[in-house]
């Protein structure tokens, strides 16, 4: 008798280990600037949980990443996020493998960085709104500043049984997350980069997911012109569908007086890229639509739809596309002067052309005359006048000489 009561005092002790469970146990939605948001849970059993397929959400469906892939018994984990909890109130949902949602968690009111949500006491008590963060620690010293003092008798020990669904210690070991694997996916586009920060600022990538479900883009790459300059750098990113998400640049590898962006998938297959030649200093090139590869010189929109284009609009060589030149004609304007030939014959002046003088302009346009012959006609009148005259003149002078002659050879013969 007494070996059976022993028995069922041993399985009565340690069968609360198969329903142990990971618990929301804090919240902090408004960190310091340049931090992250994050939100602590907490194993209540002695087993070791795998949690590589559990799933943090807010409200809204924004994914919160878990910092691990299980959870040691009685241990706390981690899961962080940047600008995805609301500082004004936010639910927090937490699911399991089967996405089974284990636990729900509401706050409300004004956050700032001194304030956080906990629980008091720890792991199964109520939620309060208290003035001291305990990362990664138990709840206990800030919930003693509370007014009135919430129940604290119960031991960390004495934890009641969990009756929402949890994952039994006997429970195989699941398979890996289907989004652990590598996958390539169409409609990914570049959205907008910032390839000229201001000083102390870091240069980013804006990437759109164009198709109607999540994408998770596990060991993708983004890299400057192609065999050339830095190597690519690989990140990884979850994006819903229709959505924007940005990859911020630990280091700087795109050139400000031209370079190439480009997108490729885990085997380094190009998904998207441009090309750009001058940018501007805290200006970033951003995509004109979704349904064209044109690009130009916007305001930085991160993580959300992009501005207009910035006026005058630079030129910006998109996808590797060879611009066309177009050659236009040159004009010129002729002279309104009538270009006259003269043809002499048997005229005995010598013609002298102009000097001529390469002034750089389009032959043919020139209003100059290369042989100056208008300028000698009235010489040639004249001369041609004056020899006509002179000849006159010789023929009368001649008549009138031979007419005295005759009238004078009359005369003698009568005497």
């Amino acid at each position: 008798m007494k070996l059976i009561i022993a028995i069922l005092l041993v399985i009565l002790i340690f069968s609360r280990n198969v329903f142990a469970a990971l618990k929301l146990n804090e919240i902090y939605p408004a960190p310091p600037s340049g931090e992250y948001e994050w939100v602590e849970l907490y194993n209540d059993g002695n087993q070791i949980i795998d949690i590589s397929q559990y799933q943090l959400l807010d409200l809204a469906g924004n994914k919160i990443k878990i910092s691990t892939q299980s959870a040691l018994p009685f241990g706390f984990v981690l899961a962080t996020s940047s600008s995805v909890l609301n500082n004004t109130g936010d639910t927090i949902s937490l699911k399991n493998n089967l996405e089974e949602t284990i636990e729900i968690a509401t706050y409300s009111g004004t956050f700032d960085s001194s304030k956080t949500f906990a629980k008091c006491p720890d792991f199964d008590g109520n939620w309060f709104t208290l003035n001291l963060l305990t990362k990664n620690a138990s709840n206990q010293t800030a919930c003693q500043s509370l007014t009135p003092t919430p129940t604290l008798t119960p031991t960390l020990t004495i934890i009641p049984t969990v009756t929402i669904t949890a994952i039994p210690t006997e429970t195989p070991t699941p398979t890996p997350a289907p989004t652990s694997i590598p996958q390539s996916y169409d409609n990914i586009y570049i959205s907008e980069a910032m390839v000229n920060p201001t000083t102390g600022e870091k240069e980013w990538v804006e990437i759109y997911n164009n198709n109607d479900f999540s994408v998770s883009l596990n060991n993708w790459y983004i890299d400057d012109l192609e065999n050339a300059g830095s190597s690519p750098k690989i990140f990884s990113l979850e994006i819903n569908a229709k959505s924007y998400a940005v990859y911020n640049l630990t280091s700087s590898i795109f050139n400000n007086d031209g370079d190439s962006v480009r997108l490729l998938d885990f085997n380094k297959n190009i998904k998207d890229d441009f090309e750009y030649g001058k940018t501007e200093t805290g200006k970033t090139l951003g995509r004109t639509s979704f349904s064209s590869d044109d690009f130009c010189l916007q305001e930085p929109s991160k993580n959300s739809a992009n501005n207009s284009c910035i006026n005058p609009t630079p030129t910006i060589i998109t996808s590797v596309k060879t611009g066309q030149i177009n050659l236009s004609p040159t004009t010129s304007t002729l002279s309104n002067k009538p270009v006259l030939i003269n043809r002499l014959i048997d005229t005995q002046i010598l013609l002298t052309p102009n000097n001529t003088k390469n002034s750089g302009q389009v032959l043919g346009t020139s209003d100059e005359l290369i042989i100056n012959v208008p300028n000698n006609k009235h010489l040639i009148n004249l001369l041609s006048f004056l020899s006509t005259s002179y000849s006159l003149l010789v023929i009368i002078s001649v008549l009138i000489k031979s007419k005295m002659l005759k009238n004078i050879k009359y005369d003698v013969i009568p005497a």
